[in-house]
């Protein structure tokens, strides 16, 4: 074991390092008007959040009665996209203490990665617009070509981009697809409390539970006291 590790430390996005519900959810409501269909309460929406956002919209459409409807789902789902893009951080905010986390962890030298199943063109846009993207070596956002978390494939092809092996990294994330990836792939999993979660933070299976980005850092420090 060297002091070096972990090399790398990779982020889901939504529910993790940032709070986007609310922008999410105006989105979502704004396509189901156009189409004639009920909204739903941001609640309601940060229980359906999670798997991306073609998994979003099956959801809204479940709870309305129209999942068998795959036509109306590819309009609802493009229309997310184009009205999500234009407006995704009118109330979209980055978590207390994620700053100084990002930037902490970069003056130690170490690799930093987004893995979300959030559109990639969508993920770079919020990025860049939050003045988050700087703090990032790699990001791997949602596309057709790669499986989407809970399998490892975006996981490890941000690992890659990287150039850091499976061992020598952590994930931190919110949900039972983000501890599944890594668990796939081989990293140990912190998650954090506060995100969109349908299950309990303590349920997942994380090596870690924290409750603020402040304690990123102490559980950090205890898994690597647990490897050596």
């Amino acid at each position: 074991m060297t002091d070096r590790w972990p090399e790398a430390v990779v982020f889901d996005l939504d529910g993790t390092l940032i709070d986007s519900v609310g922008d999410i959810t105006d989105a979502l409501n704004i396509a189901l008007r156009q189409a004639d269909l009920e909204p739903f309460s941001e609640a309601e929406v940060r229980l359906m959040v999670g798997g991306g956002s073609r998994a979003l919209i099956d959801r809204a459409l479940s709870a309305r009665g129209r999942a068998d409807d795959a036509a109306l789902a590819e309009r609802l789902y493009n229309a997310f996209l184009e009205i999500y893009l234009t407006a995704s951080v009118a109330r979209t905010t980055v978590y207390d203490h994620g700053r100084t986390l990002l930037d902490d962890l970069r003056r130690s030298s170490m690799k930093l990665a987004i893995c979300t199943n959030k559109p990639a063109d969508i993920t770079e846009s919020i990025l860049s617009k939050l003045g988050l993207r700087t703090s990032f070596d790699a990001v791997v956002g949602g596309t057709d070509e790669l499986p989407k978390k809970p399998h490892p494939a975006m996981l490890l092809a941000a690992l890659s981009a990287l150039d850091v092996a499976p061992d020598r990294a952590i994930m931190i994330g919110d949900s039972s697809a983000d501890v599944d990836a890594a668990r796939a792939a081989g990293l140990p999993v912190i998650a954090v409390s506060f995100g969109y979660s349908r299950i309990s933070a303590r349920e997942l299976g994380a090596d870690f539970v924290v409750d603020s980005l402040a304690e990123i850092a102490g559980a950090i420090q205890a898994l690597k006291k647990r490897r050596c």
